[in-house]
């Protein structure tokens, strides 16, 4: 079993036993009932085997479910699906996804992609992949996973400065586009923004430090382990008050808006972020330049 960089990032140190117990659990469950599966025999030899999802990040409670993923070679696909849709048990042209239960009573599921799909993936700078990368336990690795996650985690230079861009003009448009409903008090869409430019704030900070960001459900807990994420939650300290105040989205001049001052402290703090660690590209300030890039 190999580690991916960010594995165990959001593990507790109260956790440690039962996350570790988990893991061999599930490496014992890898090896007995998937690769041992009648209808996989005969294409064991032509898949890997990752581990990925909230486990993997370390988060060990009722809620997390095992998520592992079969990767196999593009002539194996086509027969391993037919063969479990001839069995049926998955839906005849469907997507392979198979429910799984371990001894200790943890469910979850494993499904099935073709390797060349990863790769493409991946080249393509898909954040989706380029988290599963980063986050993954590799138990089973017969096609070099290894090797192709290594060769785009940690991000390249030019994918990491794209993302930071994206998420840093993205942050700018929603904070423009605030300006309106704030003058009219319009509640609704101030909420949408505000918690859109919330979001955006955070996957800024978490490429800051050079990480692909995650599922929007992880962004808080692994914006918390970085230190320009902790500065961003910590400035939205009040983030909860704002929502729940009236006065949040009455009509009023934008500079008087929480959550707009919000923005700006996000702002301040991102580009110092930014400028320490040299980097002073004109979107930063002309961002409005690059909104179709």
């Amino acid at each position: 079993m190999m580690k991916s960089v960010l594995s165990d990032i959001l593990l507790t140190p109260d956790k440690l036993l039962l996350h570790s117990e988990l893991l061999e659990e599930i490496g014992k469950y890898i090896t007995q009932e998937i690769l041992n599966h009648p209808l996989l025999q005969e294409d064991r030899q032509r898949v890997s085997i990752i581990l990925d999802g909230s486990t993997a990040l370390g988060v060990v409670d009722g809620q997390s479910d095992v998520d592992v993923i079969i990767i196999c070679e593009d002539e194996s696909y086509n027969s391993i699906n037919h063969r479990f849709e001839e069995a049926g048990l998955i839906p005849e042209h469907s997507s392979f996804f198979m429910d799984l239960r371990l001894p200790s009573g943890k469910t979850g599921h494993y499904t099935l992609h073709k390797i060349s799909d990863i790769k493409e993936a991946l080249m393509s700078g898909d954040m989706e992949w380029l988290w599963n990368a980063s986050v993954s336990y590799i138990y089973y690795d017969l096609l070099d996973l290894k090797s192709l996650f290594h060769s785009y985690v940690p991000l390249q230079p030019e994918v990491l400065m794209r993302f930071r861009k994206n998420s840093y003009i993205q942050l700018r448009s929603y904070a423009r586009s605030l300006d309106n409903p704030v003058v009219r008090g319009d509640a609704f869409p101030i909420l949408f923004l505000a918690v859109s430019l919330y979001k955006e704030a955070l996957r800024c900070a978490i490429t800051i430090e050079g990480y692909p960001y995650p599922y929007d459900k992880w962004l808080v807990p692994v914006a918390q382990q970085t230190v320009v994420g902790r500065k961003i939650l910590e400035c939205a300290g009040d983030f909860w008050n704002y929502l729940r105040e009236d006065a949040s989205f009455a009509p009023m001049y934008q500079e008087d808006n929480n959550f707009v001052k919000m923005e700006k402290q996000f702002r301040k703090i991102l580009l110092e972020e930014f400028r320490l660690r040299g980097i002073d590209e004109p979107w930063l300030i002309e961002w409005w330049k690059f909104l179709e890039e």
